[in-house]
């Protein structure tokens, strides 16, 4: 009986393994609108400058919900117009309080900033930070230093993806 149960448990954890790369390769052909990679114990999330499109942040949601139990802090790149919708916030804080996992947010916005501390002061694990201040975020996230350099380069790599597929706003000048 014991052998037929060790065999359930390796398909089952073999299955587990096969559905995180699928919603991976899902996440890296298709996202205009947000960017997302896992390095180590930590999910980069860049964003484009506008919200996040909703089946874009769902395929975030199913590759972090794949990854929940190695995950233990996210990096997001937010600027100033990616504000996430009231779907999106509870989703997230849904997230963080599952695994009690830091959120570091990175911004330009003092605005982002301001309301990122003010949760914070909630006791949520959630920090703002200002982009030159990258290497303290990566810290409050216990990344070890010798991982900043590859993070940082991962998030630049993520920047510039989004950057040549994001859409393109239309301007219309009427009749």
């Amino acid at each position: 009986m014991a052998p037929k149960k060790r065999g359930n448990a390796q398909r089952r954890q073999f299955l587990n393994l096969a559905l995180r790369a699928a919603v991976l390769v899902i996440n890296i052909v298709s996202s205009d609108t947000i960017r997302f990679d896992i390095v180590g114990h930590v999910m980069l999330i860049v964003h484009a400058d506008m919200p996040p499109d909703p089946d874009d942040w769902a395929r975030l949601s199913r590759v972090r919900n794949a990854n929940i139990d190695k995950l233990r802090g996210s990096l997001v790149i937010a600027p100033p117009r990616a504000s996430i919708n009231a779907s999106q916030r509870a989703d997230a804080a849904r997230a963080m309080k599952a695994t009690n996992a830091s959120t570091a947010v990175v911004t330009e916005s003092a605005l982002i900033r301001a309301v990122t501390r003010a949760v914070g002061f909630l006791g949520i694990p959630v920090r703002a930070f200002s982009p030159s201040e990258i290497a303290s975020a990566l810290n409050y996230l216990v990344v070890p230093q010798s991982r900043h350099a590859e993070i940082i380069q991962r998030v630049e790599i993520l920047k510039s993806q989004l950057a040549l597929r994001a859409p393109q706003a239309t301007v219309h000048k009427g009749p």
